[in-house]
């Protein structure tokens, strides 16, 4: 359940962000899971809200897709303001009732990150049975009408969703392997990106995630910029249940980047690989 604490917490932050001078504008990479409403967890929007969320994008940012910004990172070329990348993990099949008619409506790009062992499974979602025991993923036919339409575009986010820093090397490279054959075989697409399971990753991961991908997201919560950028820890920063519509606007103007950095850390050291 979302907390009066949870909310309140966020406040302080963005009062300490008033004193901090203000940043070069970079690319929000923003993380969406989904608006099913029946989690009642913090990855789990209301559908009103999240249409409330995307209208205001689309009317007063500048949204682009992932390889337009990358094009941009990698070229060093600094975008005029503060813009905005779509994007979402596992594969529910309410992103394709819910989300997609939304970016048609809209004409907003997204890469939507899939695993594709829930998707082979069609089973409802393995790690919430108990909370979401219909939470059923998208179907190939959804995924190749939604890449038809060209709004939208596939990434990789594992196989099966396991923690890769904890997993040995053989293990990694097949997860990382199987969605791009899996994709190809599926859908005649070629995946060439990667979203780290749970935002966790760790340096050892880099060499073998560079062999299939061109770039991978992490979590952190920060805008990503040319300077110093890093193909394999491109930030993105989570829409959170308990943002609302507020503080959702607050994330918008970067006020609550410290909030993200601080979970990301804890999240990391948590999972940090046993030795």
């Amino acid at each position: 359940m979302i907390t009066v604490t949870q909310k309140a917490l966020k406040v302080p932050v963005m009062v300490r962000h008033w004193f901090q001078p203000a940043t070069t504008p970079g690319f929000y990479y923003l993380i969406y899971h989904t608006v099913s409403n029946r989690l009642r967890l913090e990855l789990d929007l209301p559908y009103g809200l999240f249409q409330r969320q995307l209208a205001y994008l689309a009317r007063h940012r500048r949204v682009i897709s992932y390889d337009q910004a990358l094009a941009g990172l990698q070229g060093g070329r600094p975008p005029a303001e503060d813009t905005f990348v779509l994007t979402f993990d596992d594969g529910f099949e309410d992103f394709y009732s819910h989300v997609f008619p939304l970016l048609v409506k809209y004409k907003l790009p997204a890469t939507l990150f899939v695993t594709t062992g829930f998707v082979e499974s069609g089973t409802p979602y393995p790690l919430l049975p108990r909370r979401a025991p219909d939470l059923r993923p998208v179907s190939w036919a959804m995924l190749a009408n939604m890449v038809d339409s060209g709004l939208v575009t596939l990434g990789a986010h594992t196989h099966t969703h396991p923690n890769l820093v904890d997993q040995p090397a053989e293990r990694v490279m097949a997860e990382l392997a199987a969605p791009i054959e899996i994709m190809r075989r599926r859908l005649g697409v070629t995946v060439r990106h990667f979203a780290y399971p749970r935002a966790l990753w760790h340096e050892r991961l880099e060499p073998m995630v560079a062999q299939f991908y061109a770039s991978a997201v992490i979590g952190d919560g920060q805008k990503a910029q040319s300077q110093g950028f890093q193909p394999y820890r491109i930030p993105r920063l989570p829409i959170r249940r308990s943002d609302g519509w507020l503080f959702f606007l607050a994330k918008t103007r970067g006020w609550l980047d410290d909030e993200e950095r601080l979970y990301d850390r804890l999240r990391r050291m948590k999972t940090a690989p046993r030795r």
